[in-house]
């Protein structure tokens, strides 16, 4: 698409809506967030667990899970994140007013920086300091939130709005 002029590729970027990298990494994130919940209580489990007695191996395996989900979901927003800023989003005819513009770059920038801040902050708090886990804590309430609002603007958008955002997200084109 490099090649053709810049109106031509904004339309076609327009057309194509998301492409089929991206919708599968912003769905195997959500997958992987959901992954993050049950496993989360594992390492609880092994880190207050009496420090004579053995955490379960069940717990362990569970906290590798976590662990490595997490790892997962950094590469996966990196990856997202390079594509976002290579070749955009797909843009809308009409994007709303400025400060549903504004809301959306704000929710989306710090959905990115939440993905890839959890995976930092977890990753000092399992093998550096458990220090750091307060923080790691409190970012993953954060994800929770903006999270709710992402979707909520998503079914806004279907619903309200009745424009092709979430369709394009789902089906990639329209």
């Amino acid at each position: 698409m490099r090649w053709l002029p810049d109106a031509a590729r904004q339309h076609a970027r327009f057309r194509a809506g998301y492409s089929v990298h991206q919708r599968a990494m912003h769905w195997t994130i959500l997958l992987l967030c959901l992954i993050q919940v049950p496993t989360s209580w594992a390492i609880r489990r092994t880190h207050l667990a009496h420090p004579a007695a053995e955490p379960e191996p069940f717990d362990l395996f569970l906290h590798e899970v976590h662990a490595w989900s997490g790892w997962l979901i950094l590469a996966l927003a990196l990856g997202q994140l390079t594509l976002r800023l290579v070749f955009g989003r797909p843009t809308s005819h009409d994007d709303g007013s400025p400060l549903v513009r504004w809301g959306s770059v704000a929710a989306h920038w710090t959905l990115y920086g939440l993905l890839i801040a959890l995976p930092i902050t977890g990753t000092v708090a399992m093998y550096v300091t458990f220090r750091v886990a307060p923080i790691h804590s409190l970012l993953s309430w954060a994800l929770l939130v903006i999270v709710l609002i992402h979707v909520a603007a998503a079914l806004w958008h279907h619903f309200y709005r009745r424009d092709d955002v979430l369709r394009r997200m789902i089906g990639g084109v329209r």
